[in-house]
């Protein structure tokens, strides 16, 4: 049996709140009219619960001692219900945030709602709404914790639509906030910056090699007044950022690819070799935190990474309750998803870092993850990764993660390969839907780029993940990189040019033709220095990237530079396939 909401473009409903409501709950109700109407033509009156009773009810939160939370007890504060009881329909949940997330939910599921970014949205223009009798829908998520780190998706809007409750998103009151964090970065010279201290104290880091380091330095973990000034600092911390949720202690970024950072000194390397990993010193440090403020801040939670050299899972200490371990997959490819890389060499790079995923499963419950989906050499040029990453968030769901960061191009200015899409399809991944990566891309291509040029675009994407395969994809791949070939450009270049000639309209255009600067600047790059009008070519590259306004296409590199790189030099096309910038000409 169907519940009529809305017949012939009329309606007998309206939409209550409780009188004490919050603002984020009145802020849903207020969405929940506006997308009806957008989608039916039809007005939905808002009213408080202090007002009687006057016909059929969207009962909002607790509106009307709606006790309908009930059926939440025990899923996390996110959790939501949408249900159908004698023709009034309850939309609640654990929290503000949540209560909002159930009003989107209810738009996706009857008028065919979306968010593709902060300015492209669609609904269906209907008359007509129904619901099933007795209709019930409870939904939690997978990751507490999800955060889609590109710059198109810090819109608090867009972050709140798509159900993401990302600390760096503009999320607000209105939003009903977010998982904040005080800082969620390296941070050991923060807690104890070298500078202040290493000259009247250089026990306080490094000893590396028999001598303590003052530069690309971290803490002698296992010194007693090492551990005083980071506890209290962070007590600090805590105390004046009450608001924020979690707090980081984690070892600082200095390339640990390459060099030896951490402390060898006798006490911080016995605990280290117990432990068969450099995690086993920062573990043990960060646990001693978490437990002398554990009393005083009993809902705080401390931060910490498994990055680079501490990635190993340490054999005999295990986190703390409260503290948070974040996995990190930077020496990964991702042109295969990490377990079809593993099966096919277990000891190679993506074989050791499955590995390491399965052994921190087991000895947290606080397990999240630092993915990537971009190229920080060049953020234009193809990172197709679409379908590697659909299966790695599966992979981390297996594992028992329970947050994600994504992170693809945040710099202010700079736009990469498909950032629209990604960001959108990140959303929609963390957020548990269940449409498929190609009823998601679908979706998106034919209502942002429009459905004339939508297959083309389809195919330009489809056609760098097919080729990318059974090659390896690396986070700093430059034009020059095998995976570039100049066939692949050609055909890019095909296929982006006959998509803007069918675009029928100038949004549509210009959303293409940023697309287009990827394969672009790959075919500028590989021009002869001698081309006719080279040069001229490469300025009307500029004038179009300022267009787009993006002031960056490399990780921390202005715009004019590379543009003056470009017109200097050119790639080789019989150079190996290793990292490398240019290759020099004049």
């Amino acid at each position: 049996m169907k519940i009529n909401i809305i017949e012939n473009n009329h309606t007998s409903y309206h939409i209550v709140h409780n009188v004490n409501s919050t603002e984020a709950e009145r802020y849903a109700c207020m969405e929940l009219q506006k997308y009806l109407y957008l989608s039916t033509n039809t007005l939905l009156p808002v009213f408080s619960d202090k007002c009687q009773k006057r016909s059929k009810e969207i009962i909002i939160g607790n509106a009307r001692d709606s006790n309908i939370n009930i059926e939440l007890k025990g899923l996390s504060n996110e959790a939501y219900i949408i249900k159908e009881v004698d023709e009034d329909i309850y939309i609640s949940g654990n929290s503000s945030r949540s209560i909002l997330y159930g009003v989107y939910k209810f738009l996706e599921a009857f008028i065919n709602f979306r968010c593709f970014t902060k300015d492209c949205e669609k609904y269906d223009n209907i008359n007509n709404l129904t619901i099933d009798k007795d209709y019930k829908l409870i939904q939690d998520f997978t990751f507490e914790y999800r955060e889609v780190y590109f710059r198109d998706a810090f819109d608090g809007d867009f972050a709140a639509k798509n159900m993401l409750n990302s600390n760096l998103a503009d999320l607000s009151n209105k939003h009903g906030n977010k998982v904040k964090w005080y800082n969620f970065h390296h941070s050991f010279s923060d807690l104890l910056n070298p500078k202040d201290y290493f000259d009247t104290h250089p026990e306080y880091f490094s000893l590396i090699d028999g001598k303590r380091v003052k530069e690309h330095t971290e803490l002698c973990l296992s010194n007693p007044d090492v551990f005083k000034i980071c506890l209290e600092k962070l007590r600090s911390w805590i105390i004046n950022n009450s608001e924020c949720d979690i707090f980081s202690v984690a070892q600082d970024e200095w390339m640990g690819h390459f060099i030896k950072m951490a402390c060898e000194c006798e006490n911080c390397k016995k605990i280290d070799d117990e432990n068969n990993s450099q995690s086993g010193s920062i573990i043990t440090f960060v646990n001693k935190l978490a437990n002398a403020l554990q009393e005083e801040f009993p809902n705080k939670l401390i931060h910490t990474f498994a990055y680079q050299y501490s990635r190993r899972t340490p054999t005999k200490v295990i986190p703390h309750e409260n503290v948070i371990v974040r996995l990190c997959n930077i020496e990964c490819s991702w042109s295969k998803s990490i377990e079809e890389s593993a099966t096919i060499n277990p000891d190679g790079r993506d074989g050791m870092f499955l590995n390491d995923l399965i052994n921190w499963s087991k000895i947290t419950n606080h397990l999240y993850i630092w993915d990537y989906a971009v190229n920080f050499r060049n953020y234009l040029l193809p990172f197709p990764n679409f379908r590697s990453m659909t299966k790695n968030i599966e992979l981390y769901k297996k594992y028992n993660v329970k947050g994600l960061l994504m992170q693809g191009n945040f710099s202010y200015g700079g736009k990469g390969y498909f950032d629209e899409l990604k960001s959108y399809v990140s959303a929609r991944l963390l957020s548990d839907t269940v449409e498929s990566l190609d009823t998601l891309i679908k979706d998106f291509c034919e209502n942002y780029y429009g459905i004339k040029s939508s297959h083309y675009i389809i195919d330009y994407l489809n056609m760098w993940e097919d080729e990318i395969y059974d090659k390896t994809l690396w986070l700093y791949d430059d034009a020059d990189s095998l995976l570039y070939t100049d066939e692949l450009v050609e055909k890019g270049l095909n296929l982006l040019t006959l998509a803007y000639n069918e675009a029928d309209n100038n949004i549509y255009k210009e959303r293409i033709e940023k697309l287009q600067l990827g394969m672009e600047y790959a075919y500028l790059v590989r021009l002869e220095i001698d081309y006719p009008n080279r040069d001229k070519l490469i300025d009307e590259f500029y004038e179009k990237t300022k267009k787009h306004h993006i002031t960056e296409i490399m990780e921390r590199t202005s715009l004019e530079f590379s543009i003056d790189v470009m017109k200097k030099s050119r790639y080789a096309k019989d150079r190996p396939n290793w990292y490398s910038l240019y290759y020099i000409m004049k």
